[in-house]
């Protein structure tokens, strides 16, 4: 049975967690980097030693360019590359026994989910509707991200970690 983390009473033997780190750092408007080390301290302390945890985040899989940095909070130092993510997840209380990260097709059919939402909405609304101008640009900004901005450089990267 899945549980929200926030029922657990006592350490657990597996956690997944994918895309969720901004849940322990600042709030995502503030546009700082992904605090990785308090949710791998936070995930850490629902572990069992010798539990399981299926990590995955957003990483650098290249160098961090103008173009990407600006379609996204304008910082390169707002994501890690994957060696740097190993490396603080050993700090933090794991061993690593797995690592991959998802390739371009996997990014691709992300963000191309994250359009067809948006464009399911505009389907299912009149185009006089009142939020469909914002839809609207929110569509064609997303595209120009994406293509002209972070992809082949934003990444997904997927560890899984035993709890020491």
């Amino acid at each position: 049975m899945a549980r929200d983390a926030r029922q657990l009473t006592q350490p657990t033997d597996a956690v997944v967690c994918i895309g969720a780190s901004q849940v322990w750092g600042p709030p995502v408007e503030a546009a700082q980097p992904l605090d990785y080390a308090a949710a791998l301290v936070a995930l850490r302390d629902l572990l069992r030693p010798g539990g399981r945890l299926v990590y995955g985040e957003a990483v650098w899989s290249g160098p961090p360019t103008p173009a990407a940095t600006a379609a996204l909070s304008g910082r390169d130092d707002e994501y890690l590359r994957v060696d740097a993510l190993v490396a603080l997840a050993q700090g933090h209380g794991f061993t690593v026994a797995g690592v991959g990260e998802a390739g371009q097709d996997e990014r691709d059919d992300f963000e191309s989910g994250f359009v067809r939402r948006l464009e399911r909405w505009l389907a299912a609304h009149a185009a006089d509707h009142p939020d469909a101008p914002a839809v609207r640009e929110q569509l064609r900004a997303q595209g120009a991200r994406y293509l002209d901005g972070y992809r082949g450089v934003l990444g997904m990267a997927y560890l899984t970690l035993v709890a020491c």
